[in-house]
């Protein structure tokens, strides 16, 4: 199934009307079990890859055909081998250094008055492995980009043990292997590239003005991006006795409530506002600003006024829709906490901080819950519910259009009705369309026949 939606969704993004600034956003994000199930995996469960203490070998270290460089896989084996040969050759994230040494990124460096882009900090904790010198091994190159050990941690400890007959999931991750199949932890480590992060350590950020210089907008969707880069596994027996059984709407929603609890985290932090006169733009819905003049959006939504600029609350938004079904007790209060955050977000730093820190409170039980399996009465009715406000123009802003579209893709697929429905889903795609011509009505409309279409299916 996956592979159908892969093959499915490259046509999609390649062939509808969707421009190029679009591609470049979604895919931009590619460059860049013990505690898993059982407990609540929060963003400071378990540190992120760069931020361990552990030597980082070096993509080399991994390469050897006897090791995970085998041309083809290996039969009789509990994992591929392959799967340095699928990195190198398939996966974006290999190709994430080389993007720094193209003339776009020597144009935004010159730009931001960097001396280079392949050299700068600012560019390299995303675009590679940047951990500190003395954590690199004799192997280790910066110019590998964002290869095994910027994922599954630094192989110092681990990289001794993991191939012992006697060694276990579990033992890999007391030797310092970081769990990405729990979608919750793997939320976190995509989204320190894909939207930020303000840890002591890593300050990473597109911000503003490295958009301004001309560095694509992110967008991020945890499934969507995790099905588009191709797998160097495979869920057979063998790897069920090892790792739980995953589905693409529990990734889905842990996605959400990642991304929403990263946004959160960031406001209540200095990187929304460092004293300067502006608060960090990026925080705001883009097309608030960037859209012709003579197309006005302004909806009234959250009590704002015309000319107010509004915070990007995509995740927060699908959070809500997500907790409708899956927490109900707890979404009047959410639904309500992000109009009061957007209506702080017009008067003054330290009420942004106090309403974001205030609904942070609530990100353990949310993501306690999100990462729980869902019935398929309970998937059904989140995507009635999803096309319902789309038709309704609850999503008048693309950004959070980006996460219905996408959201609905993960559910066709997981109610097995992508093939049957898919010149619906194409037509939510065609809907979306290119950022600076949104029309929020396309979507009001593509999402009142598909809702139609969903029913007669279900």
């Amino acid at each position: 199934m996956d592979g159908a939606r892969l093959m499915q969704l490259s046509e999609r993004l390649a062939n509808l009307i969707i421009s190029k600034s679009v591609l470049i956003s979604l895919l931009v994000g590619f460059v860049v079990n013990v505690v898993l199930m059982s407990g609540v995996a929060f963003a400071d469960s378990v540190p992120l890859p760069q931020e361990g203490d552990a030597i980082h070998k070096g993509v080399a270290s991994c390469a050897s055909s006897v090791c995970h460089g085998a041309v083809a896989a290996k039969a009789g084996s509990n994992v591929l081998m392959n799967e340095y040969r699928t990195w190198s050759l398939h996966d974006r994230h290999a190709r994430a250094y080389k993007t720094l040494l193209s003339d776009d990124s020597k144009l935004i460096a010159k730009k931001l008055g960097l001396e280079n882009a392949h050299e700068a900090k600012v560019c390299l904790d995303c675009h590679s492995d940047n951990v500190p010198s003395a954590q690199r091994g004799r192997r280790f190159q910066l110019s590998d980009g964002v290869g095994c050990e910027a994922c599954h941690g630094g192989a110092e400890l681990w990289i001794k043990t993991h191939t012992e007959p006697e060694a276990t999931h579990a033992s890999n991750l007391s030797q310092g292997m970081y769990p990405t199949e729990d979608p919750a932890l793997r939320s976190q480590l995509c989204l320190s590239c894909h939207l930020g992060t303000h840890s002591s350590t890593l300050q990473k950020l597109a911000s503003h003005d490295i958009m301004g210089a001309g560095h694509p907008r992110l967008s991020f969707e945890l499934d969507t991006f995790t099905i588009l880069q191709p797998e160097h596994y495979v869920k057979d027996a063998d790897y069920a006795k090892r790792k739980p059984d995953i589905t693409s709407p529990q990734v889905w929603a842990s996605g959400q409530a990642g991304a929403a609890q990263r946004t959160l985290e960031l406001l209540a932090s200095k990187r929304f506002h460092n004293g300067g006169m502006f608060p960090e733009v990026s925080f705001y819905d883009c097309h608030s600003c960037h859209h012709p003049m003579n197309k006005i959006r302004w909806s009234g939504k959250e009590g704002l006024a015309p000319g107010s600029i509004r915070l990007n609350d995509a995740y927060l938004q699908m959070t809500g829709v997500l907790l409708a079904q899956l927490l109900p007790a707890k979404e009047k209060a959410w639904i309500s906490g992000i109009k009061t955050l957007q209506l702080a977000a017009q008067k003054n730093v330290n009420a942004v901080s106090e309403q974001a820190k205030l609904m942070l409170k609530e990100m353990p039980a949310i993501t306690a819950r999100f990462k729980q399996p869902q019935s398929q009465d309970q998937q059904k009715e989140l995507l009635k519910r999803i096309l319902l406000l789309a038709q309704q123009g609850e999503f008048s802003d693309y950004t959070t259009a980006e996460q219905v579209v996408m959201a609905c893709s993960v559910l066709f697929s997981s109610l097995s009705i992508e093939k049957s429905l898919s010149k619906t889903l194409d037509a939510l795609y065609e809907a979306l369309g290119d950022e600076h011509k949104f029309q929020p009505n396309k979507l009001q409309r593509a999402a009142a026949s598909a809702l139609k279409a969903v029913e007669r299916q279900l």
